[in-house]
């Protein structure tokens, strides 16, 4: 098994179809990856209906798993304690995928090394009209992960080996803000960042009744920066670190705490 591609799933609606679709319709050979979807929180009738999707669609390469626990950070980390692949690639489950997604990533990694992750370009649509919002092609004229940050700091839109992440996982007690903490967690041991040669798209759904968008209350937004900030800033002590990256992530980390009192 070459990739393990990581979907944590809570109450989906009808678009997580859409999402296993692009991955069933993958260019990449279906030998050479697994689909792990982690339903978490409330069972049914989600369980049953992907269940059926899936032996419908005779997908052998999609394993359907089910937490009680509900949680993004808690599905994250049972996908990757049994993912079989090489390399992890994460999806949300209202997001899909080019078609050839996976292969490019998949090629690009294996020529570039285990120390290097690669990403792609993104379309960002609005959910129900499908309208495009933007069209994201990122050029880098360097390829640190201080130049690269804009895309580094995300866990979807790339494809990480498994060695980066070793038994790092997520912290499952914040309810924001954990996928920036564990991709800072991971860089020290990333040398590089690079895109895919031949062009590909992740495609990232925008929903306005989501709970990135919903009002929160400003104690709990409070709460949970003070956490992050008081993680983030342990890795300006640690060895292997990049410093400068740290501070920067730092600062974006109160930037988002002002957009969130804004909004």
């Amino acid at each position: 098994m070459d990739v393990s591609i990581i979907v944590p799933t809570y109450k989906p609606q009808e678009y997580i179809f859409e999402c296993l679709d692009s991955l069933k319709r993958q260019s990449l050979d279906k030998e050479k990856f697994e689909v792990l979807i982690i339903l978490n929180g409330d069972k049914e009738p989600y369980y049953t209906d992907i269940k059926k999707w899936i032996i419908e669609n005779k997908l052998n390469n999609f394993k359907l798993l089910y937490s009680k626990l509900s949680g993004v950070s808690n599905a994250r980390n049972i996908g990757l304690d049994l993912s079989e692949g090489k390399y992890i690639v994460f999806i949300d489950d209202d997001d899909y995928i080019g078609v050839n997604y996976l292969e490019e990533l998949f090629i690009a990694n294996v020529k570039l090394g285990s120390n290097t992750i690669v990403v792609t370009d993104q379309i960002r649509f609005e959910d129900k009209s499908n309208k495009i919002l933007e069209k994201i092609k990122y050029s880098f004229r360097k390829y640190s992960i201080i130049e690269t940050k804009i895309v580094f700091s995300v866990v979807w839109l790339k494809i990480i080996p498994k060695s980066i992440i070793g038994d790092i996982r997520f912290k499952t007690e914040y309810k924001n803000g954990e996928d920036t903490l564990f991709m800072l967690e991971i860089s020290k041991n990333i040398e590089s960042v690079r895109k895919t040669k031949n062009e590909t798209f992740y495609y990232r759904r925008i929903r306005r009744n989501s709970a990135h968008f919903s009002k929160k209350n400003k104690r709990e937004i409070l709460k949970n920066t003070f956490m992050l900030f008081k993680d983030f800033s342990k890795f300006l002590f640690k060895k292997g670190y990049d410093k400068k990256f740290v501070f920067l992530e730092m600062l974006a980390l109160f930037k988002g705490m002002l957009i969130q009192f804004k909004n």
